[in-house]
């Protein structure tokens, strides 16, 4: 293949990029929300949805609604399951600071019946946390538990041979010190997503709107430490989130493959994100990643690798993301996986 060529070939999916970018509707809406974001910082329940899930996203800086291609994909956007043929399973771990720690499992079943795939996810932070009063502010020597559970399931399929729709519902509970007098917030959310190939080389874009529903509101009433008044609690909308992303391999052969993915990302409480991530794999048995968020104030840089073993007709991965903390420190995320 001649220079010119190359450049023609290269040059393709990037335009379709920027068509993609300028002509979607959805994007002129999060660029508008963009002022609003700032004001609302904080003021959602529900805040541990937002934890990236999967090593392997993480390591791409989390640019993954437009990759979503192996079982995290009911995370970040549900429709890419319809891509997975197989059964599989994937348990992912983190360990955040202040030792707090969050397990996220996947199972995938595809499922002929249906024509799609089937997306069953659990995932359980939890913390302890020493108690303290006015009185004693060094701790009373009692600790109680924290913890967020969420559970739910996930559909997509093909509707077409470049289009992939998914949708999923979860069960979200929030405990709050419940054992020391604390609220417990329960709400069921939803999610929603999209990806669509332009049938140029492997260029797709994909949207998805994640963690929404009702507002999370505790059941119950408390009586005022101020007034003495028995007052109900507030709720608080849960963490909506809009992702918008495009992606393509500008290398791929027999021996190695380079995808790029590019991402913007609009929560209900916080400013527009702009990320980008990196991800080169070699014979589909090593993979070295990378990804960077432009706007955010922590946790701007990413990076991981990932290993791919056969068993007869079993597949195993380990994958490894770090992501630097700044002041909070290096966090660490492992998933290990099986397809069968």
């Amino acid at each position: 293949m001649s220079t010119s060529e190359r450049l023609r070939a290269f040059r393709r999916p990037a335009v379709a990029i920027a068509a993609a970018l300028v002509l979607l509707p959805g994007s002129a809406l999060v660029v508008r929300a963009q002022s609003l974001g700032s004001q609302r910082v904080g003021t959602s329940s529900g805040g541990f949805l937002r934890i990236g899930v999967g090593a392997r996203a993480v390591g791409m800086g989390e640019t993954f609604v437009a990759v979503a291609d192996d079982p995290s994909a009911i995370f970040w956007n549900p429709a890419g399951l319809a891509s997975l043929q197989r059964r599989e399973i994937t348990e992912s771990h983190v360990e955040w600071p202040a030792e707090i720690r969050y397990d996220h499992l996947v199972v995938v079943v595809p499922s002929q019946k249906l024509g799609g795939s089937i997306g069953v996810q659990l995932g359980v932070l939890g913390t302890q946390i020493r108690e303290t009063t006015e009185l004693a502010p060094d701790g009373t020597g009692r600790e109680f538990s924290y913890s967020d559970v969420v559970a739910g399931a996930s559909f997509a399929r093909r509707w077409t041979d470049r289009l992939l729709v998914g949708v999923g519902a979860k069960y979200v509970r929030e405990d709050l010190g419940s054992a020391v007098g604390g609220p417990v917030t329960n709400a069921v959310l939803f999610d929603v997503g999209s990806i669509f190939y332009l049938g140029i080389g492997s260029v797709r874009v994909a949207t998805a709107l994640t963690s929404f529903g009702p507002e999370m509101k505790p059941s119950g009433e408390y009586v005022s430490p101020y007034s003495g008044e028995l007052r109900q609690y507030d709720g608080f909308d849960p963490p909506m989130t809009f992702r918008f992303g495009v992606a393509f391999e500008p290398v791929e052969s027999e021996t190695q493959r380079l995808t790029t993915s590019i991402e913007m990302t609009q929560p209900a409480d916080n400013q527009r994100q702009l990320r980008g991530g990196v991800e080169w794999s070699y014979h589909r048995m090593f993979a070295l990643r990378t990804g960077y968020n432009t706007d955010a104030d922590l946790l701007k840089f990413s990076a991981g690798a990932g290993f791919i073993a056969h068993f007869g007709s079993l597949r195993g991965n380990l994958d490894y993301a770090y992501t630097d903390g700044g002041i909070l420190g290096a966090i660490h995320r492992l998933t290990l996986g099986v397809r069968f």
